[in-house]
């Protein structure tokens, strides 16, 4: 078994250095490093807590580098690696930050492996704490990444030292390889119906598959999706489909989307990723699916899969049955998803009332709702608002921060390197209103209007559970509630606290997005930088809950003045009637965006946005400034035209006279 141990040092810890100590920087009398028994575990099942593990672990010396005897030692909870302090003066860099990388093949006794430091501005550091494969750190003191769950921080490390570390595939520990003889094997093609089982895998709910599928329509430029849940004693099965009006594909073009790993160049606003989506998430639900696909002025063209019948990978083409027909039928353009045969979940959903049938639409249409919210409200920069339907049934966008009363604080960028350039992660928090407050608020509509305004902003479910990071990917939601390994639990008193983190495609792999685009893990270096956002918000949670358990003390309306100089103020609700006036028909070009913030920092900010939209964020220090973008707010145009001046201002400094005015 082999594995990647990563730590980041501590003071403690360093006296392992004999030039630690002469430097007389040591503050402890320990010459070991500390191992969290967790990675003691994995690494090494079999040992006993009264076990001395030992190792042969090869490093860096003076004269290059050198093999010694080593060993795990419980100490405590946890354990030690232990000795040898190297004297040599190579160490003379180590200092608390430093990252500690050791490589280990456990599968043998004594195990064998190298370890190395290196410095925290060090390249190799930088750029393995800049990778989601670090998340770990962020809550642990060390992490132990068995073979591809490190792929990259070993092609990293062997990158930049061959002499001590073998990245994925490339040889053993003791860098020895063999070679078969002869150039030709066996030819072994997969078994169709098995590979389609371990395909199907990959995690899907039904919800989670259906919005798979939309991803393709909308990344194909659909602005309308039509759902069908057919009945299931309808006659023909359990079956659904999904129809959209985008741009539909040529029979080429069909069959490279049918092919397992299609080979797509995805442009940049593509929510697609591996050439995967279609396949893996119709399988996931069943055993037969059919693409019906059309452009303009052309004939309609048809593929089908059964994964009983894919004998020599072919996609068949047969007719279709009459109602096949009817439930794939395009006017003009387009592309439908039939699933047929479908497989039933494991345990069927219940809401009192209805039928287990009803119960699955109801969870579908929650979950779109959520995940596509910002398209359904034509929010999404650079596409048409996108409507979609269920059983002709049309689906309300639920913004998770789209509540009158939330508070948007201000927006920040953090940059993650990549090898190619720099990703852009921008992250904003929200305090939401109170139970109480949205009572009040909408006292108007009655109790029935009450409890849906609750069940929105609880996203159906307890509030407590949905606190925290909303992940964003090219403005779809893949990933919310948490604080992922910022935080372990989720606090009652923090359940007002929600941050919205929003990246495109070019942090994929840093943020090790998934086939399924339902998971995501935080490099250290980004979870460090939004903890400090979310901190904020989380403490005006925690007053506001204080304020709410102490009676006779009054209840603030939209977040008061924060620890750390800023103020929230809500932002212009969404679904509102002046929102929709404002947003009848959008525009598939940037956009600009003007959002109301409270702050001392700045009077306006102009940023540019992921996908190209300008965000003008406006305070509250001039009060002009703000009654002006109030007048104008349902002018594009003009709103264009402001941020364009303001742009201008920025230029020639304009602002720190405003500032410096403000405080005198």
């Amino acid at each position: 078994m082999r594995f990647l141990i990563l730590r980041i040092l501590t003071h403690s810890e360093l006296g392992m250095f004999h030039e630690y100590r002469r430097q007389k920087k040591e503050k402890s009398k320990q010459r070991a490093v500390n191992v969290d028994a967790d990675v003691v575990d994995r690494v090494f099942p079999a040992a006993k807590d009264s076990d001395q593990i030992d190792m042969n672990l090869m490093y860096d010396t003076d004269h290059g580098i050198a093999q010694a005897r080593q060993w795990f030692k419980r100490q405590d909870k946890n354990w030690r690696l232990e000795g040898n302090c190297p004297k040599d003066k190579y160490y003379h860099f180590v200092d608390a930050g430093c990252l500690f990388a050791m490589e280990v093949d456990s599968g043998s006794v004594p195990a064998s492996g190298s370890w190395a430091v290196f410095p925290a501005d060090h390249p190799v550091t930088k750029a393995i704490l800049a990778h989601g494969e670090s998340g770990g750190l962020a809550k642990s003191a060390m992490i132990a990444l068995h073979d591809e769950e490190g792929e990259r921080a070993w092609q990293v490390l062997e990158e930049a030292r061959p002499d001590l570390f073998t990245r994925i595939g490339g040889g053993n520990l003791t860098k020895v390889t063999s070679a078969r003889k002869g150039n030709r094997g066996v030819k072994l093609d997969p078994n169709p119906s098995r590979l389609v089982k371990i395909l199907a895998s990959v995690g899907h709910t039904l919800p989670s598959a259906v919005a798979d599928i939309v991803d393709n329509a909308i990344s194909n430029d659909a602005t309308k999706i039509d759902i069908t849940f057919g009945r299931p004693d309808g006659g023909h099965g359990r079956w659904l489909s999904i129809t959209d009006n985008g741009t539909g594909m040529d029979p080429d073009n069909l069959s490279e989307a049918m092919r397992i790993g299609s080979d797509i160049e995805y442009e940049t606003k593509s929510l697609g990723k591996y050439g995967y989506g279609l396949k893996g998430a119709s399988w996931s639900q069943a055993k037969v699916f059919t693409v019906v696909t059309k452009r303009p002025d052309k004939p309609a063209s048809h593929l089908t899969w059964d994964s009983d019948d894919m004998d020599g990978w072919v996609a068949k083409s047969d007719p279709l049955d009459v109602w096949e027909q009817q439930a794939t039928a395009i006017k003009d353009r387009g592309t439908v998803v039939l699933w047929k045969d479908m497989r039933p979940p494991q345990a069927m959903p219940t809401a009192r009332g209805i039928s287990p049938h009803s119960a699955e639409i109801m969870l579908l249409e929650r979950h779109l709702a959520l995940v596509f919210h910002r398209f359904l409200e034509g929010r999404a920069a650079g596409r048409k608002a996108v409507a979609i339907s269920i059983n002709k049934n049309s689906i309300k966008p639920n913004n998770p921060c789209g509540h009158p009363l939330a508070s948007a604080y201000d927006i920040k960028t953090i940059r993650i390197p990549t090898e190619s350039e720099d990703g852009k992660v921008q992250v904003q928090a929200y305090l939401l209103p109170s139970e109480d407050e949205i009572n009040n608020h909408h006292k108007s509509d009655g109790p029935e209007g009450v409890r849906q305004a609750l069940d929105l902003i609880g996203l159906h479910g307890k509030r407590n559970e949905t606190q925290g990071l909303f992940i964003y990917r090219h403005d779809r939601l893949i990933k919310w509630g948490g604080w992922h390994q910022m935080w372990a639990t989720n606090d009652e008193k923090t359940k007002l606290a929600r941050v919205i983190v929003d990246f495109d495609k070019v942090l994929d792999d840093p943020l090790k997005i998934d086939i399924s685009k339902q998971k995501v893990e935080l490099p250290q270096q980004l979870q460090e930088e939004i903890k400090k956002i979310a901190d904020v918000v989380r403490r005006e949670s925690q007053r506001k809950y204080r304020k709410m358990a102490t009676p006779g003390l009054p209840l603030p309306r939209g977040g008061d003045v924060s620890s750390e100089g800023t103020k929230p103020i809500a932002p212009t609700p969404v679904g509102s009637s002046a929102d929709q006036k404002s947003r009848v028909q959008p525009e598939p070009q940037p956009r600009t965006i003007v959002k109301a913030v409270k702050t001392n920092k700045f009077v306006w900010k102009v940023t540019k946005g992921l996908t190209g939209a300008l965000d003008v964020q406006v305070s509250d220090l001039d009060p002009n400034l703000s009654a002006l973008v109030k007048q104008i707010d349902n002018d594009s145009h003009a709103i264009a035209h402001l941020a364009a001046f303001l742009g201008g201002l920025d230029e020639v400094e304009v602002q720190k006279f405003l500032l410096a005015k403000k405080s005198i």
